[in-house]
């Protein structure tokens, strides 16, 4: 059902850089905003101020997707929910610098009395399609996903090389991860589960011994002449203490899955070791060779994870022959988890291991940090444009070493930032890399380091959105410095008085000093290198390679569904060939 504009009750007008849009047309079921047919009446482009204005009687209200995560003047709050009061003025609701909306749809609703009206907004990409942006968001949370992952095995000391060459899968991998990370808890668990599990008191009714209460039969009154009301003759009530609650129960499967679990786990790595081994005699000649050496490391380590899978298993055949173990049903009469399971911590941490070994795959979670909501496109495009020259780095043998922790939170084990300053260290063979996100170069040589901070300007622009510092047998041999432009920066720069701003910038970038160039002398390395080569402005529109060098600059399309995005990996060993 729809409501016509000229109804008199309330009106919404929306003011954007075009113009004023009416909202004509509400429905009074939400359900019809989320069909596939829907077109929301009005389309607005992202990163553009934009105000409402909301009309009605004094009791309406009006509510909107993501008033909650921005100052609105004149909004009110009630049980968590931010409405907007009628008001003849235009009201801010969204600015470019500040709040922008997202690319996505939005509903937004007029309550009026017992009355509620919806329709919805559309908000667009502006330098992208609507497919890319959506390509670009699921891209990222991917990417990240698989970066966190990669990082746990980097914790665990292993590569993805040498994973590859145990035959090793990914969820094997996680479920190394998760035991090593739990073992202490879970051990302190079983060693109590051991000694002592839940029970209750049952009531249950059995007949009475002969002779018993003076030789009559129980319940039955000396001439009454038959039993008493709702009494059964010759029985008795008797309290018991029973093991077979429904916490013991669902704990008893739980640590029967978790077995086999282990079992399976064990099987598959004593499979690796053979492998493994079978290899490393192959290569007994060669004992310095860093495969060798890696592969040594790491069997050190598979080693520690099965000792612990083994200790779970014996804790586990431990309790199996306990008292309560034995007397609980391995049956389930209900297949939703019993309330005591979460109010108890030993069951509930048995369930959280027992739910991770059996699903590892989601022990992994994008952090919230990462959900994307209410980020600038910029800032999605930022962040995917540096994890793509993570991927095509990683696609030309370079190794993760160093970079953000892991932490875990509620049994998931996140990404714990990708902020500003952030920097990943990645090595193939002598040669080295550190890929710094949107970091700040120091201003002066006295706060630079050789190995983490080599760069140094007096100019205030900056803070490039992408810095790579390259190594070769331990000497700093120069840096690609990369911006992330969110806009079809070629177009701009071609406009030299639109273009100013960019070109100060990228000049700057290009003019940093460095005093640790290669083998030279601090006072020579300070004169006479130039540690950039280039600077590279990435922007997502699709154009031949074309670069500008009198400011030393190279445009790079890269954005989701793009051909030249396979160019990338190559670019960079290019580039690297040319600092040395």
């Amino acid at each position: 059902m729809t409501i016509p504009s000229e109804n008199p009750s309330f009106s919404v007008v929306l003011r954007a850089e075009d113009g004023d849009h009416i909202l004509r047309h509400f429905t009074s079921d939400s359900r019809s905003l989320l069909e596939e047919d829907y077109i929301p009446e009005v389309s607005l482009r992202e990163n553009q101020d934009i105000s409402i204005r909301f009309t009605g009687p004094r009791h309406a209200r009006l509510t909107l997707d993501g008033l909650d995560v921005v100052p609105v003047a004149g909004a009110e709050e009630s049980s968590g929910v931010f409405m907007l009061l009628p008001s003849p003025r235009l009201v801010s609701l969204f600015t470019a610098g500040n709040f922008p909306l997202v690319p996505g749809y939005y509903v937004l609703t007029v309550q009026e009395d017992s009355r509620t009206w919806y329709t919805g907004i559309e908000i667009v990409p502006r330098h992208m399609e609507k497919q890319q942006w959506q390509e670009m968001r699921d891209e990222l949370r991917g990417e990240i996903r698989d970066l966190a992952f990669d990082f746990m095995k980097r914790n665990m000391n292993i590569s993805r090389p040498l994973s590859d060459a145990f035959g090793v899968s990914e969820d094997m991998l996680l479920r190394f991860y998760i035991i090593s990370d739990t073992f202490s808890q879970v051990m302190a668990v079983l060693d109590e589960l051991g000694r002592s599990a839940n029970s209750c008191i049952r009531k249950t009714r059995e007949r009475a011994r002969s002779g018993a209460c003076g030789g009559r039969e129980q319940g039955v009154r000396p001439g009454s002449g038959g039993s008493a009301p709702g009494r059964v003759p010759g029985y008795r009530t008797v309290k018991q203490v029973t093991w077979d609650v429904p916490e013991n129960r669902f704990v008893k499967s739980v640590l029967i899955n978790l077995q086999q679990c282990l079992r399976s786990f064990s099987g598959e790595l004593e499979h690796a070791f053979r492998q493994t081994q079978a290899e490393q005699k192959l290569d007994g000649f060669y004992k310095n060779n860093y495969q060798y050496t890696l592969r040594e490391e790491a069997l050190s380590h598979f080693r520690q994870y099965q000792k612990r899978a083994f200790c779970l298993q014996a804790a586990i055949r431990s309790i199996a022959q306990t008292t309560w173990f034995q007397e609980t049903s391995s049956e389930r009469t209900s297949v939703n988890t019993p309330l005591t399971v979460f109010m108890d911590p030993r069951y509930r941490l048995l369930r959280r291991l027992g739910h991770a070994l059996q699903h590892p795959e989601k022990s992994l979670a994008v952090s919230s940090f990462y959900l994307f909501q209410w980020k600038r496109t910029d800032k999605l495009y930022e962040l995917w444009c540096y994890l793509h020259f993570l991927k095509a780095l990683a696609e030309k043998g370079w190794e993760m070493t160093d970079g953000p922790a892991i932490r875990k939170t509620d049994g998931q084990y996140r990404l714990e930032s990708l902020e500003s300053g952030t920097a990943i260290t990645l090595k193939r063979g002598e040669d080295r890399v550190r890929l710094v996100y949107d970091a700040l170069i120091p201003d002066t040589a006295s706060e630079t380091d050789r190995d983490e901070n080599p760069l140094y300007t007096n100019n205030p622009r900056r803070r490039p959105d992408c810095r790579l510092d390259y190594y070769r047998k331990g000497l700093y041999c120069g840096s690609l410095v990369a911006d992330f432009k969110y806009r079809n920066v070629y177009h701009i720069w071609n406009d030299e008085r639109g273009s100013v701003d960019l070109r100060l910038q990228f000049n700057a970038y290009r003019d940093v000093n460095t005093k640790y160039y290669l083998d030279m002398d601090e006072l020579t390395s300070r004169r006479d290198s130039r540690p950039v080569k280039e600077v590279w402005a990435v922007f997502p529109k699709e154009i031949q390679a074309v670069s500008d060098e009198d400011y030393n600059l190279r445009f790079i399309s890269l954005a989701p569904g793009l051909e030249s995005n396979r160019l990338l990996p190559e670019l960079l060993e290019q580039y690297f060939q040319g600092l040395q």
